[in-house]
C-alpha cells in the first residue's frame, strides 16, 4: 500500500495532469491505439495464463478486489511517472542536439520507454516476485512457452507507453493492467491481503 500511495503523492506533488484528463476516446478513435492494446494484452495474457499455476490455493476473495482496484490506479501512476522522466530526460537531450520532427519524438519516446522497461523488471524482480508465491509450471510446454513472456511483456510496455505518448491517455492503460490484475489473482490466488488467523488460540487476525 505504501507503494501505491508513494505514486499518487508522487503524482499530485510534480501535478502530472493525464489523471485528471479523460482521454480514452481519442485512443478508441484511433483505431489503431486500441487494436493494439487488445492484441499486446491478449498475447501477453494466454502465455501467462499457460505458465502460471495456483498450487490449489484458494481463491482469495478479500484481497483480490483490494490488489485490482489499488494495483491497476496506484502501479499505472508509478509507470506513468517513470514514463514522463524518461520522456523529460530525452527531451532535455535532443533539445541539445537540435533534433526536430520525426527524430525528435522517437528518442524521446524511446527514452521513456526504456526508462520505463528498466523499472518494471526491476519493481517486479525485487519487489512482486518477493512478495508472490513460485507460481510457474516447469514442465517442457512450460519451458518453451516462457522464453516468449519477456517479448510480449516487452510488447505490452510499449502499447502502454504509446498509449501515454501519443494520446496522453491514463484510463485506457489502467483499465488493461486491471484485466492483467485480473488474471494474476485467478491464476496465482496469492495470499496478499488476505485475512487470516494466526492460531486457534491466538485471538486476532492478521492481514498477509
Amino acid at each position: 500500500m505504501l507503494y501505491w500511495l508513494g505514486a499518487f503523492a508522487l503524482t499530485w506533488l510534480f501535478r502530472i495532469p493525464e489523471p485528471f484528463v479523460f482521454n480514452v476516446n481519442q485512443t478508441i478513435a484511433s483505431v489503431w491505439g486500441i487494436a493494439l492494446l487488445i492484441a499486446t494484452l491478449g498475447f501477453s495474457q494466454w502465455l501467462y495464463a499457460q505458465v502460471a499455476i495456483h498450487e490449489e490455493r484458494p481463491f482469495n476473495l478479500v484481497g483480490t478486489p483490494i490488489f485490482i482496484i489499488g494495483n491497476s490506479l496506484g502501479e499505472t501512476l508509478a509507470f506513468l511517472l517513470v514514463f514522463k522522466c524518461g520522456a523529460a530526460i530525452g527531451t532535455w537531450l535532443v533539445n541539445l542536439v537540435g533534433l526536430t520532427g520525426i527524430p525528435f519524438h522517437l528518442l524521446v519516446f524511446g527514452s521513456g520507454f526504456f526508462t520505463f522497461l528498466i523499472y518494471g523488471g526491476a519493481i517486479h524482480g525485487l519487489f512482486w516476485m518477493r512478495i508472490f508465491p513460485p507460481h510457474f509450471r516447469e514442465d517442457e510446454w512450460a519451458r518453451r512457452i516462457r522464453k516468449f513472456r519477456l517479448w510480449s511483456e516487452s510488447a505490452l510496455s510499449f502499447s502502454w507507453c504509446l498509449t501515454f505518448y501519443v494520446f496522453e491517455d491514463f484510463w485506457s492503460v489502467v483499465f488493461f493492467h486491471a484485466i492483467v490484475d485480473t488474471v494474476l489473482m485467478l491464476r496465482v490466488r496469492p495470499r496478499i491481503f488476505r485475512f487470516a488467523s494466526q492460531g486457534v488460540s491466538s485471538g486476532p487476525l492478521k492481514l498477509v
